[in-house]
C-alpha cells in the first residue's frame, strides 16, 4: 500500500512491552520521524518503557498503557485516541488498535516477514515497507538530556570512577540467560588488575542479589549503581563506558543504541534475533545442538551459559578495550 504523505498529519505508534524490546523499535521510529518531520507523533507504551521517550523532543504526547486497566479504562482510552483522528497508525504489538481507531492508513495486524530478515530490528523496518516507506539506518537510539548527561558525569566523579570504565550487567529477566556469578566475578577481578579498568555493576533492583553474589566473589572492590539510575541516566553513562559486558537483557540494546561497545554473552536465545548492532561488538556463544532452544525451561542443565569460559570472556574484553584504539 503506498501512502499519500501529505496527507499524514498524526502518527501513533504503538509499541512494545519490554525495554529491551522497545529500544529494538527506534529505527524504525526514527525513520517515521525523517519521512513525516511536519506531522504530530505519539508514541503508546508500557509504564516501565516510559522513561526511553519520556524526554524525546521527537515525541509530541507519551501514551502510557497498562493492560492491567479495568476494560472500562481501556475502552476510554480508546474512545479517546479515536477523536484524534490519526492519519496513520503503525502497530508493532499487533493489537486491534489500528482497526479500532479507523485511521486513513495502518500497518498489518497479521505481518508475515521474509526468512533473511532474522534480527528483530529489521523485522520492525519491514512493517514499513509495506506503506512505501523504505529505511536503510537501522542503528537504534535514545535521546539523553542535558540533565542526564550531566548525572551520569556526576556518578563517574561522585564515585571516583576510574577509566577504561567497564559497565558489566550480569543480570537477565530469566535466569536461564544469565552467566555464572563465579564467571562475572573473574573476569572482573582481572580488568581491574590487569588492564586497569573500572568496573561498574548495574541493574534492576531485582537484580540485587545477583549482583550483590558477583560482588562477595571479587578480592577488589567495584561500584555498585544497581537500581541507583534512571533509564536517561544510565544511557549516559553508557555512553561514556569504553565497554559494556552483558547477558541478553534490556542494558545491551540500550548499551547499543548510545554508541557503547558491547559483548554480550548468549545462550537460549538467538543472537541472529536479539545481537548486538555494532560494528565492533562481540558475541561469544557456545554451539551446542541445543542452542538457542528459546525455550522457558532447560533440559540440559544450562550448559549453553555454563560452557562460556572465564578466558574467552576476559581476552575477547581485553581485546575490545586495548584493540580498538
Amino acid at each position: 500500500m503506498q501512502i499519500d504523505k501529505s496527507q499524514v498529519r498524526r502518527i501513533l505508534v504503538i509499541t512494545l512491552s519490554n525495554v529491551g524490546d522497545i529500544i529494538l523499535t527506534t529505527p524504525a521510529i526514527r525513520t517515521l520521524a525523517r519521512e513525516f518531520p511536519d506531522a504530530r507523533m505519539d508514541v503508546m507504551v508500557s509504564p516501565n518503557g516510559r522513561g526511553i521517550f519520556s524526554q524525546d523532543p521527537r515525541i509530541f504526547k507519551l501514551i502510557v498503557y497498562d493492560k492491567h486497566l479495568p476494560i472500562a479504562e481501556k475502552r476510554r482510552l480508546q474512545l479517546k485516541l479515536k477523536k484524534l483522528s490519526y492519519d496513520l497508525v503503525v502497530d508493532f504489538k499487533n493489537t486491534l488498535f489500528p482497526i479500532l481507531l479507523g485511521p486513513k492508513y495502518r500497518t498489518a495486524t497479521i505481518q508475515r516477514f521474509p526468512k533473511k530478515l532474522a534480527h528483530k530490528i529489521d523485522r520492525h523496518l519491514y512493517r514499513l515497507k509495506s506503506l512505501g516507506i523504505c529505511a536503510s539506518d537501522r542503528r537504534s537510539y535514545i535521546y539523553i538530556s542535558p540533565k542526564d548527561e550531566e548525572r551520569a558525569t556526576g556518578f563517574m566523579k561522585n564515585n571516583n570512577i576510574r577509566e577504561p570504565m567497564i559497565v558489566v550487567n550480569p543480570g537477565a529477566k530469566s535466569h536461564l540467560k544469565r552467566w555464572a556469578s563465579e564467571g562475572f566475578a573473574k573476569v572482573s577481578d582481572r580488568l581491574m588488575a590487569e588492564c586497569g579498568a573500572g568496573i561498574v555493576f548495574i541493574g534492576l533492583k531485582e537484580d540485587s542479589d545477583v549482583v550483590r553474589d558477583v560482588m562477595k566473589r571479587m578480592n577488589a572492590k567495584p561500584h555498585n549503581l544497581v537500581d541507583k539510575t534512571s533509564i536517561g541516566e544510565l544511557a549516559g553513562l553508557l555512553k561514556r563506558a569504553k565497554l559494556l559486558i552483558t547477558n541478553d537483557s534490556a542494558p545491551l540494546h540500550l548499551g547499543c543504541a548510545v554508541g557503547a561497545r558491547v559483548l554480550a554473552l548468549f545462550g537460549p536465545t538467538d543472537p541472529k534475533k536479539y545481537g548486538p548492532t555494532g560494528e565492533f561488538d562481540c558475541v561469544i556463544r557456545e554451539k551446542l545442538s541445543c542452542s538457542p532452544c528459546e525455550s522457558a525451561a532447560c533440559k540440559y542443565n544450562y550448559e549453553c551459559m555454563k560452557s562460556i569460559s572465564e578466558e574467552a570472556v576476559f581476552d575477547t574484553a581485553r581485546m575490545m578495550i586495548e584493540g580498538y584504539e
